[in-house]
């Protein structure tokens, strides 16, 4: 345990409110001895576990967590099950399970209903004795607000818990400035007292003597002395239990509080290669950048969507399950579907779809990194959207990559082909029409002065984009963090969107390139409403003419 865990594990507070920078063990370490505790401390109890979306939960949080809990000697199917029923020998839960989906069940009945902010279905009429929540930056305060007030009732078996009606949020540093960041943990600063937090942690030190000496005691075999010593550490218990009620611990503290875990390789990787988010991503520090350093600078909140996962299926789905397109509430099995594409190192398809009164949703993203490719990029489409009926898909891309089309090794040819037949060239029934045969460079001037005039919607003639947040989270981070840089072009200074971070190392690119907000540019900039966009606007200071 790094420090900062430590002080948690001693201290135990009631509410527990952390930002820490990127690998600073919040969940292995502290988020895991919690929820230990918690399961000894209220056996039979339900818990809520929250985090922003089912992937993330499936993908991140339930793995790491789990890795936190081998480190402390528990073992799935030994000490708890995921969406199974409990062994028979098993201690019985306080509340009614109908159902184990989405739910982790523990040896003494204690059990974690699974929640996530694109699926709240699974929360509905439900109530917990507590609350665990990660990466709470994406938590809108109103939605977990709600929720936080199921977190009720048990009162008579739990309430003398320190655990009873607790929170425990952990997150890196907020960046309120992004879409979908939100930094109301802050607020929980002023909540905390100084001299209360060392009172419970000068208990708890104390205890953690005792219980040494407990030890030893029970080794000399001196059944007086393990009398005594032990009605010594019972008294501090208590004492211990009662500092810690209503107690509220607040901590911001940056990656190197794991230093001796993360070693310095880790550090001088992310220094040399971060570009604009290494201060809040690793030293914790409160975000700078505005929108006026963004190329996207029309993106606003109401372009994307919170209501994209089918309630349904959102059910039916569970935690070790593969999600599929059944999923997506907005996507219609019955029509063709779009997608954007950028070839490069990194992979990028948008899935979109017309929708109702000009809205065009952008539905899901999928991409491949090194050494996959086209072959495995094709694979996870046909996978995800093997439920849809209407097997067409129009395919807009960049213009290079009809280069060799006549020899049939252009990627759009190779992807088409990948996707019409499968690995062992069976055809899948899909149909594939290549949208950009014969299109020329999309300008960068072109796209910035387009992107202007599409955000805005302004123009009757262009289509209100909406894309949603939790399906599309790669692009969302893409087209915020794009930024902007100035270039001579002809004697003439010009805004020009800057894409460094296309060199980053092949993990940082899906979330911290923009290569997404390219696969955005190819699905939107087509012919039709280019020539929409062109016939209102008036050039726009600082338009692009190099090739994007």
């Amino acid at each position: 345990m790094n420090w900062l865990a430590q002080i948690n594990a001693i201290g135990l507070f009631q509410n527990v409110y952390i930002i820490a920078g990127r690998g600073g063990a919040k969940t292995t370490s502290i988020l895991a001895e919690r929820l230990q505790e918690m399961v000894y401390d209220m056996p039979g109890a339900p818990v809520a576990l929250v985090a922003d979306t089912y992937t993330n939960l499936q993908k991140n949080v339930l793995p790491t967590l789990q890795e936190g809990l081998r480190l402390l000697s528990w073992e799935e199917d030994v000490h708890y099950r995921i969406e199974k029923p409990p062994y028979d020998h098993w201690e019985p839960s306080t509340n009614i399970i109908s159902s184990y989906k989405h739910t982790i069940i523990f040896f003494n009945g204690f059990n974690l209903t699974l929640i996530s902010l694109d699926r709240p279905s699974a929360a509905a009429g439900r109530s917990y004795v507590a609350i665990i929540g990660d990466e709470v930056k994406f938590f809108r305060e109103d939605k977990i607000a709600k929720l936080t007030k199921s977190v009720r009732g048990y009162q008579v078996k739990y309430g003398e818990s320190p655990f009873y009606r607790s929170q425990t949020f952990t997150t890196d540093m907020p960046n309120p400035n992004l879409i979908g960041e939100y930094d109301w943990i802050l607020k929980h600063k002023k909540r905390i007292n100084t001299k209360e937090i060392i009172r419970v942690l000068q208990t708890g030190f104390v205890l953690n003597e005792i219980r040494v000496e407990y030890v030893h005691a029970k080794d000399s075999g001196d059944k007086n002395r393990i009398l005594n010593v032990k009605r010594k550490m019972e008294r501090w218990e208590e004492r211990w239990r009662k500092v810690r009620r209503k107690s509220v611990f607040f901590w911001i503290a940056s990656s190197f509080i794991n230093a001796d875990i993360l070693g310095v390789d880790f550090f001088s990787e992310e220094f040399e290669t971060a570009l604009e988010d290494v201060n809040q991503a690793i030293l914790s520090l409160k975000p700078s950048l505005t929108a006026g350093n963004r190329f996207y600078s029309k993106l606003q909140e109401k372009h994307f969507f919170l209501d994209g996962s089918d309630s349904f299926w959102s059910e039916n789905f569970g935690i070790r399950d593969d999600e599929d397109c059944r999923i997506l509430a907005k996507l219609d099995r019955t029509k063709a579907i779009d997608a954007g594409m950028d070839f490069g190192n990194m992979l990028s398809m948008l899935i979109a779809q017309d929708g109702r009164k000009r809205e065009y949703n952008v539905l899901k993203e999928l991409y491949t990194l090194p050494p996959n490719s086209i072959r495995e990029l094709a694979d996870l489409f046909l996978d995800y959207f093997a439920p849809h009926e209407h097997k067409i898909l129009n395919l807009y891309y960049d213009r290079a990559g009809n280069n060799y089309r006549k020899t049939g090794q252009d990627l759009a040819s190779q992807i088409k082909k990948a996707i019409e037949k499968d690995s062992s060239g069976k055809r899948t029934g899909w149909k594939v029409i290549l949208k950009s045969i014969g299109q020329g460079n999309i300008h960068s001037n072109t796209e910035y002065n387009f992107m202007i005039a599409l955000l805005s919607e302004i123009n009757p003639k262009l289509p209100k984009v909406r894309i949603d947040q939790f399906n599309c989270r790669n692009l969302k981070s893409s087209l915020e963090l794009a930024p902007t840089k100035i270039a001579n072009r002809n004697h003439r200074k010009l805004v020009v969107k800057d894409k460094r971070s296309e060199g980053l190392p092949i993990h940082k690119l899906p979330s911290q390139s923009t290569n997404f907000s390219d696969a955005f540019k190819y699905l939107m900039c087509r012919a039709k409403w280019l020539q929409s966009a062109k016939a209102t606007q008036r050039p726009h200071i600082g338009s692009l003419t190099t090739s994007g």
